[in-house]
């Protein structure tokens, strides 16, 4: 659809496009190529469109896929797109918040005698962007990849490598469990009504396994989010803050693995924090008995 169709229908149903649920609708088709080559899609996929809007890229997808759930937590939005799919058996419509949607419900097995593949393709409301991430990194053994439209500020964050300023527990959460790629950047005017802020297309692929091996997840990610609390801080004093260990302690684990006490978190890649993470675990629980 482009800028007058939408305009259109909201100015037929009197209302117009609800800033509080993030609805910028993608109005140049080009990026839609972008989006379909970047989620390689085959006709055993079963993708999942987080926020369906009007359909555009939705009865895309129905053409190349087994099955696409398009959820949309708009009613107006979604009874559009009810009449528009209502004879397509290859498109599932879900009118709810992707937020409080049970994720094991929807990644169930097709029909198919051949075992589907999930993907996730989305232009994700900007103000929920973070939520909607950890709760599909949560599902990475059964989600192979997604193809996110986000804030270009997100997406740069997610892809930023260590000692910027971009770098930081988002980073590292992301990269434990997938490899992301940045797609594309997309100014403003490629959507209605356009966004203050630049858009980007990045690609999640889940890794079979985590990127580090660590022996205690929770406590890793615990270490990496207080290291960033305190970013401007060095990384020791960020740290005995947090109260893992004694000061004593800490410094002992900083010099047996080789990390200056005056690093900042920023400057600490992935490996390093999980090599911090299950030294520290050890000493955490011979001090407990665990």
């Amino acid at each position: 659809m482009n800028h007058q169709q939408i305009r259109a229908f909201f100015a037929l149903n009197h209302t117009r496009p609800k800033k509080q649920l993030g609805q910028n609708f993608l109005v140049n088709p080009e990026p839609l190529k972008i989006i379909l080559e970047a989620g390689a899609l085959t006709a055993h996929d079963t993708v999942i469109e987080i926020g369906a809007g009007l359909g555009c890229l939705t009865e895309v997808m129905a053409r190349h896929v087994e099955r696409v759930i398009a959820v949309e937590v708009d009613e107006l939005l979604f009874n559009a797109l009810a009449a528009q799919f209502s004879t397509d058996s290859r498109v599932q419509l879900l009118n709810a918040d992707i937020l409080k949607v049970e994720f094991d419900s929807l990644l169930s097995e097709g029909t198919g005698t051949v075992p589907t593949t999930f993907k996730v393709i989305a232009n994700l409301p900007y103000s929920i962007t973070t939520p909607i991430l950890w709760k599909l990194l949560a599902h990475h053994k059964q989600i192979h990849s997604c193809v996110l439209m986000m804030q270009k500020e997100v997406a740069e964050r997610i892809a930023a490598p260590p000692g910027g300023k971009d770098y930081g527990a988002l980073t590292i959460g992301v990269t434990y469990y997938a490899e992301a790629t940045l797609i594309a950047t997309l100014p403003p005017e490629n959507f209605y009504p356009a966004p203050k802020v630049d858009s980007a297309l990045l690609k999640l692929t889940m890794r079979e396994k985590p990127k580090v091996a660590v022996e205690d997840e929770e406590l890793f990610f615990r270490i990496v989010r207080t290291a960033f609390r305190t970013r401007r801080k060095m990384l020791k004093n960020a740290l005995v803050r947090g109260r893992f260990v004694s000061g004593e302690v800490l410094a002992a684990k900083f010099e047996e693995l080789g990390i200056a006490p005056q690093r900042r978190a920023e400057t600490l890649d992935i490996t390093e924090f999980a090599a911090l993470a299950n030294s520290l675990s050890q000493s955490i629980s011979a001090r407990t008995g665990v």
